[in-house]
């Protein structure tokens, strides 16, 4: 069986990185000058800041679990919360939006965006799908 995957490139993982160690100075790092003057005890940790640190982390998640894998039986499209499934039988067309992602149109009228499918990547789908699925081209 021929399975095909389409996942975020992965150097998104190095900028999740860099930018979870940049957030961590502003987080856990000492006070401000500023802060010197106030009269409670200060603390290393300013945690208005910490809530920051969840933005890389979503991204590093995002870039591990998103993407789109297709086999004969159907497509599976990922996202950080949610998996489809969306067996070929429902497909009508494939198509490209004007972003150049692909997006699969369903019987029932709805559009799903593929996560990480290009529209250089269209191709690889349908030979992937074994099927005769339409592919409309947008100019």
């Amino acid at each position: 069986m021929n399975r095909v995957r389409f996942r975020p490139h992965q150097s998104i993982l190095i900028a999740a990185f860099i930018g979870f160690v940049g957030i961590l100075p502003i987080a856990f790092g000492p006070s401000l000058p500023s802060d010197t003057n106030v009269t409670e005890p200060s603390s290393d940790v300013r945690w208005i800041f910490v809530p920051l640190l969840l933005i890389p982390i979503a991204v590093f998640v995002w870039v591990l679990r998103s993407g789109t894998d297709a086999d004969a039986s159907g497509l599976r499209v990922r996202g950080l919360l949610g998996t489809k499934r969306i067996p070929w039988s429902e497909v009508r067309e494939l198509a490209t939006d004007d972003r150049g992602r692909a997006v699969v149109l369903l019987r029932d009228g709805y559009a799903v965006t593929l996560s990480s499918v290009r529209r250089d990547d269209v191709n690889r789908l349908i030979e992937a799908s074994g099927q005769g699925i339409v592919r409309q081209k947008n100019t």
